[in-house]
């Protein structure tokens, strides 16, 4: 079987950031509703290699195509010089089940999870929001900014990391707006997203201010969290799927488990705001907290357009 591959570059020639922010809502709605077929993924640890499996399937109902999105994390090979995901998106016919088409899944994932976060902010955070902080220097770090620059003007891009020589090159090759950070500039930002692949909280809620909204997309597992337990107790708190975050939503499982949180004090899935055309924050000061642990439907549906687009190449 020979089967046609897009790459990464087919990827980006073929969905820009804002219709990947457009196709979230989508993804989520679907979610939300239950037209979209989306079982927990498998995860499957690789502990003498430090790293983890994800195999992820996903459709919507009435669809042309089902996807299988097949993703390795391995947590050492930053310091190695390699990628930290990998992966490809096999992409099936629905009427048939055939294979038709391998897209690359470390750049989809990486679109998709910034357009999570440009999405969320579009609905979430303050119209006038100009000043954003992210922690992490890595190529999602880069999607997050994208993202949020795609749907409020920001004026400032403050980039915190473990390793100030790394971030300083990760500034260098963005625009002027972007430049290295530290914990004093979580004070005056108005969004703030957290790329990383912590197991502690990156920072105490005091260093926070009313009104800001967060994107949390680092921690996808059970023991990981990015944000201490008090943003989670008094944030008005969004998941992109209930059923992944009882599982794997780290930054809300571990205020539950220690008795400081509990599942009824969620807001509700992004994706029940569409829905139901209701709003996310009712006032200006309000501190908003989106928890992304990722769903396989994102992937299908930046999958769906690219194979629009590609359709003479199968």
């Amino acid at each position: 079987m020979s089967l046609p591959f897009f790459s990464a570059d087919d990827v980006k020639s073929a969905v820009s950031m804002q219709e990947a922010i457009d196709l979230m809502e989508v993804a989520f709605s679907s979610v939300n509703n239950k037209t979209a077929e989306a079982p927990l993924r498998v995860n499957m640890p690789i502990p003498d290699q430090a790293a983890h499996h994800l195999s992820m399937p996903a459709y919507i109902n009435g669809g042309k195509y089902l996807t299988v999105k097949l993703i390795n994390v391995h947590t050492n090979n930053p310091s190695k010089g390699a990628d930290l995901i990998n992966g490809v998106i096999v992409v099936m016919d629905a009427e048939t089940g055939s294979a038709i088409a391998l897209i690359d899944g470390k750049s989809v994932t990486a679109l998709r999870t910034g357009a999570a976060s440009g999405y969320a902010t579009k609905i979430l955070a303050n119209n006038n929001a100009s000043t954003l902080v992210v922690f992490g220097n890595g190529v999602q770090a880069n999607a997050q900014i994208e993202a949020i620059c795609q749907v409020r003007d920001i004026e400032s891009v403050k980039v915190i990391g473990r390793d100030s020589t790394k971030v300083e090159l990760f500034c260098n090759k963005l625009d002027v707006r972007v430049s290295p950070g530290n914990l004093n500039d979580l004070k005056h930002a108005d969004i703030i997203c957290t790329a990383t692949t912590s197991n502690e909280p990156l920072f105490k809620f005091n260093h926070i201010s009313s009104g800001t909204h967060i994107n949390a997309v680092g921690a996808h597992g059970s023991r990981k969290r990015e944000v201490p337990a008090e943003l989670i107790q008094r944030s008005k708190v969004f998941v992109d799927s209930l059923i992944s975050s009882y599982k794997e939503a780290g930054n809300i499982l571990i205020p539950i488990e220690s008795g400081d949180y509990s599942w009824d004090k969620v807001q509700c899935e992004i994706g029940q705001l569409s829905n139901t055309k209701s709003k996310g924050r009712s006032k200006e000061s309000d501190i908003t907290f989106f928890n992304s642990v990722g769903t396989a439907v994102q992937d299908l549906v930046v999958s769906n357009l690219i194979m629009e687009r590609n359709t003479g190449a199968i």
